[in-house]
């Protein structure tokens, strides 16, 4: 007959209890720590889309003042109020009833500030001011300058006829 004997080199087969606890009290902080990361990064790629999506806005309002005649972009240059313009999520212009409009841009045309060197402000040079919000009341944060996007370009009078007089603002 064979006698049992235990030897101390061999280890057993299973985890004990006390081990598997930690291992599961491991994970779980880990899936927390990751769980609590996803609002953020949820965030960080929603304000990334934003500032894609204005970056085009923008891009596309200036190339389309490039575009336009002297004579459109000094009469934009007389409305104190700005124009509007709409734009969906991916920074597409859309027309201002549309259910898909998420950004509105307003547009001022004022002179451009003297050239460096330059004795007074050139005729034939106009700065396009642009600022962009995606608020659902674009009005309520027009207001409020610091609630949006701004940008600036230079528009350059590039046609031959004369420049147009300017109207002093009030």
């Amino acid at each position: 007959m064979r006698t049992m004997h235990h030897h101390p080199s061999r280890r057993p087969q299973a985890f004990s209890l006390v081990e598997t606890t930690i291992a599961v009290g491991i994970a779980a902080t880990v899936l927390v720590a990751l769980v609590g990361l996803v609002p953020v990064s949820l965030e960080t790629m929603r304000e990334a889309g934003n500032t894609t999506a204005e970056a085009r806005i923008v891009q596309s309002i200036s190339a389309d003042f490039r575009m336009r005649s002297w004579s459109e972009v000094t009469k934009l240059d007389a409305d104190a109020a700005g124009v509007d313009f709409h734009f969906d999520s991916q920074g597409a212009r859309v027309s201002k009833g549309d259910s898909g409009v998420i950004f509105t841009a307003r547009v001022h045309v004022t002179d451009a500030e003297p050239l460096p060197g330059a004795t007074g402000s050139n005729e034939g040079l106009r700065a396009v001011r642009i600022m962009v919000t995606n608020s659902p009341r674009p009005d309520a944060a027009f207001l409020k300058p610091e609630r949006c996007r701004h940008a600036q370009t230079l528009v350059a009078q590039t046609d031959s006829a004369p420049p147009a007089p300017t109207v002093a603002s009030k």
